[in-house]
């Protein structure tokens, strides 16, 4: 359950070190890979066996009724859930946990979380690669990372400064 964790920056570093010949890109797509798989299912299995446990105590959240309409969406969308949700953050981490406490079958889970982490990991590891293949890149690669990062970390500090500001405003 970490759903800080910058993956589309991990994963475009590695590719763009692998495409300047730093790392091995054969290496890197099955261990990327094989990673966000067993992160899917730990989280799925989490929200499936502790999760259930959190919802037997009577507690203001989540309420029988949101966990009734979360087994239905599941139901009906459970595929685009999780194979959509990979390219959002903190829905990535959050999807399969939700998916684990709703009762997805554990088999449905898998074959979705393959489809979903074997495109996440061609898609941003692939245009890491092919960013790390250009000349420039390699004459100027600490820049080049150090873009990478702070590209994506703006998101999050756009998010939270908006949350700041609009706290201020309030008060």
């Amino acid at each position: 359950m970490t759903p800080w964790l910058p993956g589309e920056s991990l994963l475009l570093t590695s590719g763009t070190l692998a495409g300047a010949g730093i790392l091995d890109i054969v290496v890197l797509a099955p261990l990327l890979f094989v990673a966000a798989f067993l992160g899917d299912v730990c989280n799925f299995l989490i929200g499936r066996y502790v999760g259930r446990r959190v919802l037997r105590k009577p507690r203001r959240f989540p309420k029988p009724e949101h966990m009734a309409r979360a087994e239905e969406f599941y139901a009906r969308h459970g595929a685009a859930a999780i194979i959509l949700g990979r390219y959002v953050p903190i829905v990535r981490t959050l999807a399969p946990f939700v998916a684990g406490m709703a009762g997805m079958p554990l088999k449905k889970l898998m074959v979705y979380a393959v489809v979903a982490e074997g495109t996440w990991v061609v898609i941003f590891l692939g245009a890491g690669y092919w960013f790390g293949t250009a000349a420039w890149v390699q004459d100027y690669l600490g820049l080049a990372l150090g873009a990478i990062v702070i590209i994506s970390l703006l998101p999050g500090a756009v998010a939270y400064l908006t949350g700041r500001l609009r706290g201020r405003s309030g008060a």
